[in-house]
């Protein structure tokens, strides 16, 4: 069969900034329609936290954002990116996330305002275009693509984020013994979801997943960019009271495949509380 490759590519769409300058150079400007990146490392290291920063930027640079998880609320994802505003514009602050998703910020007098305006700060920036769908565990990636769909319809730029690719089922194109085939095993299943997001973004958008460690490499081959998240090694200067406070410690994201540019590592400090992601040596 012959294929006329003009009639295929579309309109190339601008790229969607990261928010991280390296990661940017190595995408060749960020996030591009038709792309997966799949973002991997162990618990606790940061995975949801770097999926919401890349959802956050994504939604400022006005492109349609939708997030999907299965284990977070709006509450949390409110409070994450209020803590980040929060640790942006008000320099002698180290309220933690945690602290406003409880309720317990909200009940002292001093971070009261504060904290009601870094809320009303990430409304602002993020508007209408940061969309959050709560996930059924093990839930098809058919429902994904269909909320994906609506947002396509609607918007020029498309950016699917998906927290914990690894607690979504493939739907096999809606053969059931085909389905039952692919979900047998969770390799089966990891690597048949990732393969059935890559056919989303190939529809148009930009598809970012993250993963437990183990899976990366199930998620790999499908990737466009992988890169996992790493402590990292050796000794740091001394962190100021608000960094211990907020949990600060550092990370190098190691780009481990890249069709779109070269590989490498990007040195991040994670400020943990307030999910904020700063590079190192910048």
């Amino acid at each position: 069969m012959q294929v006329d490759v003009t009639t295929r590519m579309g309109a190339l769409t601008p790229a969607t900034p990261t928010g991280i300058a390296r990661l940017d150079d190595m995408l060749r400007g960020g996030l591009r329609a038709g792309s997966l990146v799949a973002i991997t490392g162990e618990p606790g290291v940061g995975k949801t936290s770097l999926a919401l920063l890349l959802t956050y930027m994504a939604a400022r640079a006005r492109a349609a954002v939708l997030f999907a998880s299965v284990t977070m609320d709006e509450t949390e994802v409110m409070a994450r990116l209020a803590a980040r505003a929060l640790y942006r514009d008000y320099p002698d602050s180290a309220v933690a996330y945690g602290a406003i998703w409880s309720g317990d910020a909200w009940q002292d007098e001093y971070t009261r305002a504060a904290v009601g305006t870094s809320v009303e700060t990430a409304v602002s920036k993020v508007g209408q275009l940061l969309h959050l769908h709560r996930a059924r565990p093990l839930e098809l990636t058919t429902e994904l693509a269909d909320c994906a769909a609506h947002l396509w319809a609607r918007h020029d730029r498309v950016v699917l984020v998906v927290d914990g690719v690894d607690a979504f089922c493939a739907s096999a194109g809606g053969d059931l013994a085909r389905r039952a085939a692919a979900n047998g095993s969770y390799r089966n299943r990891v690597a048949q979801v990732c393969y059935e997001l890559r056919q989303v973004a190939d529809g148009g958008c930009a598809v970012v997943v993250s993963a437990h460690q183990q899976a990366s490499g199930l998620v790999a081959p499908a990737a466009t960019l992988a890169m996992e998240m790493r402590p990292a090694l050796g000794s740091r200067g001394a962190l100021s009271e608000r960094h211990r406070a907020l949990g600060a410690r550092s990370i190098d994201l190691v780009v481990t495949k890249n069709q779109l540019g070269p590989t490498g590592m990007v040195p991040l400090e994670f400020i943990a509380g307030a999910s904020v992601f700063e590079e190192r040596g910048r």
